[in-house]
C-alpha cells in the first residue's frame, strides 16, 4: 500500500522570519526551517506530496476583494466555527495577519499550479482539540504528545515552527484517511481539524456529529 505523503508549512508572514516545514511520509516526519518562497516551493516539489497543509489564511472573508479592503466581514465561516468551539485565534484582517494572508494566498496559488492540492490548517486549534500544549508554551511537551500520536523522526531540537508544521502534517494525513474534517467551506475558507478527543467537547458544540470520511473538492 502506498504511504500517504503530506507536506506542511507553518508559514511566516515575513520572508525574513523562519517558516517551519514538515514532510510526513507515513508516520515518519522530517522537518526544516525555510525562508524564501522558492525554498518553500522547492521543499514541496521535492516531496511530491498527496496534500499540502498551510498554517495561514488562504481565503479572504466574504465581501472582501483584497486584504486592504475595509468593506465586508472580518471573519470567515471557518473562523466563526473556531469561535463556537472556544479556540482562540487572530482575525485575519488585523495587523501582521494581513501580511501572512497575502503570502499564504500567493503560495497556495503557486503550489496548486504545480499540481498539489492545498488545505488550510491551524496547529494551535488541533493541539487544543488533542489536549496538547501549544508549541510556544511547551515545545518539549508538544513533541512528546505528537510522538504519542504516532509521529516518528521528530528531533529533540525541533523548533516551535517545525513542531507546528508537524502538527499540520499529521492533521493532513488524518484528513486523507477520513479521520479529520474541514471546518467552514471550500468557497470561503475551510480549516482542517482533527476529531476532538477532550471529553465533553461535543456538548459544547450544538449539533456536533462525527463526520463521515471527508472527500476532496478537487
Amino acid at each position: 500500500m502506498k504511504r500517504i505523503v503530506v507536506a506542511s508549512l507553518d508559514l511566516a508572514g515575513s520572508r525574513e522570519r523562519p517558516t517551519g516545514a514538515c514532510l510526513l511520509r507515513g508516520s515518519r516526519a522530517k522537518t526544516a526551517l525555510l525562508y524564501a518562497d522558492e525554498a518553500v516551493l522547492d521543499f514541496v516539489r521535492a516531496g511530491r506530496p498527496d496534500l499540502v497543509t498551510i498554517d495561514a489564511p488562504l481565503n479572504l472573508p466574504p465581501g472582501r476583494r483584497a486584504i486592504a479592503d475595509h468593506n465586508g466581514e472580518h471573519f470567515r465561516p471557518c473562523d466563526l466555527e473556531m469561535r463556537k468551539w472556544g479556540i482562540p485565534f487572530f482575525p485575519i484582517t488585523l495587523g501582521p495577519m494581513r501580511e501572512l494572508t497575502t503570502r499564504g494566498i500567493l503560495l497556495r496559488g503557486r503550489i496548486m499550479r504545480d499540481g498539489f492540492p492545498v488545505r488550510e490548517m491551524y496547529p494551535g486549534g488541533a493541539q487544543d482539540l488533542w489536549r496538547l500544549p501549544r508549541a510556544r508554551r511547551d515545545p518539549a511537551g508538544l513533541r512528546r504528545g505528537l510522538v504519542r500520536l504516532g509521529l516518528r523522526g521528530l528531533l529533540g531540537s525541533a523548533s516551535d515552527h517545525e513542531l507546528d508544521a508537524a502538527t499540520g502534517a499529521l492533521v493532513g494525513r488524518l484528513f486523507l484517511e477520513g479521520r479529520a474534517w474541514a471546518w467552514g467551506d471550500y468557497a470561503t475558507g475551510a480549516i482542517l481539524m482533527p476529531l476532538p478527543s477532550r471529553p465533553g467537547w461535543e456538548a459544547r458544540r450544538p449539533g456536533f456529529r462525527r463526520p463521515a470520511p471527508s472527500s476532496s473538492d478537487r
